[in-house]
């Protein structure tokens, strides 16, 4: 049973592999490929830049902690489906030996991303702390062990069927001033939190002796973490498994009017639908607006004008780019069965949609260069140039693809 158990486990790994490698290919194309390195060379360009001269008035071990203890709290993984509660209870006994198998797999999956951030806060700790590095040291262990036992105690806690926010807490907590006392007071006391954690697992693994798999609870969380990677991977390919869910926004409700008299007519319409659709989506919506906010704060912590200019083009460019697929979504979904214009209509409607949406960002971003480089403030409009040919090239691309489509 063990080993089955195991092989279970392994092949439901290979499909998940097989999975992403198939949306990598949408993912990791051209465009966003070159997206990443830009964002990498401007971060290590601005990061030096911002250690030759840290603020010193601010406690950045606490603020670490507290980052830290967030990204140190694994999803745990089970890779199970809704059909497993019904044909692996009878294996129910001998499913341990499974999820030993997925709290391996939770922390490898994860564990790099680890390693990243604590590869880049070294630096920054070594620079406040007059070039000495022992304490970080245990840091850095802290960060890769106190990952694993969290998930052993997330195991625990959820057999126990304690509710997850109580768990949260109770995590970040412990992690959170084990960090600090590591960064902060460089002391070894900090192991107790390790300690605290292990307590905890042992004390609900003995009272868990009788206790039933969670079947429902470890199902509807792995869904969950699918519906997640799901909508990231939307942003540049259609995906089968996404069902599209829709808001009530009402503070959008001023721009969301409803045409009336002239304007109520296939002209106007799909402009109408688009706007309508952005802004009641969750997933694209939600999208947009953490590109937006990542791309404001990165401006704003850059203090090289020409740096801060790319790096504003670039998103401007990335943003408008994968909206493309939105178009795919709602213009062969049910808007023209329920409106049937000539596709014209509808690439004219998306036009006047992107073009909006273009400056409302473009504006954003030429006041936050403003404010950052009052000097320079003129060459703020390169976000709308931007803006403006990545349209022209994205409606383009679309009107050929129809007249494709109708050949």
């Amino acid at each position: 049973m063990k080993r089955d158990a195991e092989q279970l486990f392994k092949t439901r790994k290979r499909e998940i592999s097989k999975e992403k490698q198939y949306y990598n290919k949408f993912i990791f194309n051209g465009h966003f490929s070159l997206f990443l390195v830009i964002m990498l060379g401007a971060f290590i360009l601005g990061y030096g830049d911002w250690l030759k001269s840290i603020p010193k008035h601010i406690n950045y071990s606490l603020i670490v902690s507290i980052f830290v203890s967030i990204t140190s709290m694994f999803p745990l993984r089970t890779l199970l489906k809704d059909a497993d509660k019904l044909f692996l209870l009878p294996f129910e006994s001998n499913m341990n030996h499974y999820i030993k198998q997925s709290l391996i797999y939770s922390y490898v999956s994860r564990i790099g991303l680890q390693v990243v951030i604590m590869i880049v806060l070294f630096p920054l700790f070594y620079v406040i702390n007059d070039q000495t590095f022992g304490f970080y040291i245990l840091f850095a262990l802290l960060m890769l062990i106190m990952p694993f036992v969290g998930l052993l105690l997330k195991w625990q806690w959820y057999t126990y069927k304690l509710e997850s926010w109580s768990l949260h807490t109770l995590l970040f907590i412990v992690l959170a001033s084990g960090y600090y006392v590591t960064l902060d007071a460089k002391s070894f006391a900090s192991i107790t939190s390790i300690l605290i954690i292990i307590g905890l697992t042992l004390l609900l693994q003995y009272q868990n002796k009788h206790q039933l798999f969670p079947w429902e609870r470890m199902i509807k969380s792995e869904q969950q973490h699918h519906m997640n990677y799901y909508k990231f991977v939307n942003m540049f390919t259609d995906v089968k498994h996404l069902k599209e869910t829709a808001v009530r926004r009402s503070y959008l409700d001023p721009i969301l009017r409803t045409p009336k008299f002239k304007k109520f007519n296939e002209n106007y319409m799909y402009l109408y639908l688009f706007v309508r659709s952005f802004a009641r989506g969750k997933d694209v919506f939600n999208i947009i607006l953490r590109l937006v906010i990542i791309a404001l704060i990165l401006m704003f912590w850059l203090h090289q004008p020409v740096i801060t200019l790319i790096i504003g083009s670039l998103f401007m460019y990335i943003i408008l780019l994968q909206m493309a697929q939105f178009y795919t979504q709602q213009a062969y979904g049910l808007w023209p069965q329920v409106w049937p214009t000539p596709e014209s209509k509808v690439i004219k409607g998306y036009e006047q949609f992107l073009y909006r949406l273009m400056f409302m960002i473009g504006i954003l971003f030429i006041i936050v260069y403003a404010i950052s480089f009052p000097l320079y403030s003129y060459f703020g409009l390169l976000f709308l140039i931007v803006g403006w040919l990545t349209i022209r090239n994205v409606i383009k691309k679309l009107k050929y693809q129809e007249t494709l489509l109708r050949d």
